[in-house]
C-alpha cells in the first residue's frame, strides 16, 4: 500500500512518521515522541525521507502556540522515499571485535572501559555530514583505519555527540567540547576542507592532548 508507514509499529521513527506524515510542521518539542527526535530524524533522512530544508537547516525556528515560545519545527516533504538515500554497511563480527579490542573498550571521553554500560561503535564524522552512502567495508581494516574512521562511546554520549554535530551542520558553527571553546585545527567556523579535524567531538583523545599541550607550554 501506498504511503504506508514504513516503520515499524511501536519504534520512535514510527511514530514520527505518523505524525509528519501530513506534510505540515510540527513543533520538536512538544508534537514529535521521544525526548530526543534529532537522531531518528536524521536516520529517516538516511532512509531516503526528505525533510523542509530552510537555508542549512533541517528546522525552521517559529512561534508554538503550544509551547509558547519558538522553539524548532520540522517537516516532511514527501510520503514518497527518495531513489538516492545516504546508509552506513553493518559490522561483520569479526570487524566489530577487532575495533572493540583495539580501543580495549574504552569510552572515547571517558578514557575507561564503563562498568554495565553498552559500548558502541560510533563513526568520527558524522553519518550528517556524509555525501555518499558508506562503501563496503574491506575484511581486515588496519589499526589506521580504524583510529582513522571509528571510536567507542556509550550511548549517552553516541547522541550527545550526535545532537552537538547535528547543530553544527545545522548553524555552521562547530560545537564547544566538554564547554570549552578550543579546536586544535581550523576555528569555530566549519569548513569543508578541514571538515571535523580539529573538533573534540571528531576524535576526544587527540583534542585533550593537544589542549594539554597548550596548557602546558603555557605554564613554562
Amino acid at each position: 500500500m501506498a504511503n504506508k508507514n514504513p516503520y515499524k509499529e511501536g519504534i520512535q521513527k514510527h511514530r514520527i512518521f505518523e505524525v509528519l506524515k501530513d506534510l505540515k510542521w510540527h513543533c520538536s518539542e512538544c508534537e514529535l515522541p521521544g525526548s530526543q527526535p534529532a537522531k531518528a530524524l536524521q536516520m529517516m533522512r538516511q532512509d531516503g525521507f526528505e525533510m523542509e530544508k530552510i537555508g542549512s537547516n533541517w528546522e525552521k525556528r517559529t512561534f508554538c502556540q503550544t509551547c509558547q515560545r519558538v522553539t524548532p519545527h520540522r517537516k516532511l516533504v514527501s510520503l514518497e522515499k527518495k531513489e538516492t538515500s545516504i546508509s552506513r554497511v553493518a559490522f561483520s563480527p569479526k570487524i566489530r571485535k577487532k575495533i572493540l579490542a583495539y580501543y580495549n573498550n574504552k569510552d572515547a571521553i571517558l578514557g575507561y572501559a564503563p562498568t554495565g554500560r553498552a559500548i558502541e561503535i560510533d563513526h568520527r564524522v558524522p553519518e550528517i555530514r556524509w555525501s555518499e552512502s558508506e562503501k563496503e567495508l574491506p575484511k581486515e581494516l588496519t589499526e589506521s583505519e580504524i583510529e582513522e574512521r571509528y571510536m567507542l562511546l556509550v550511548r549517552e554520549h553516541n547522541l550527545l555527540k550526535s545532537r552537538n554535530c547535528e547543530r553544527c551542520n545545522r548553524t555552521g558553527k562547530r560545537q564547544p567540547f566538554l564547554n570549552i571553546l578550543f579546536f586544535f585545527k581550523g576555528s569555530e567556523d566549519y569548513d569543508d576542507e578541514i571538515g571535523c579535524v580539529g573538533c573534540g567531538w571528531h576524535n576526544p583523545q587527540k583534542w585533550k592532548k593537544e589542549l594539554n599541550k597548550l596548557v602546558n607550554k603555557g605554564d613554562k
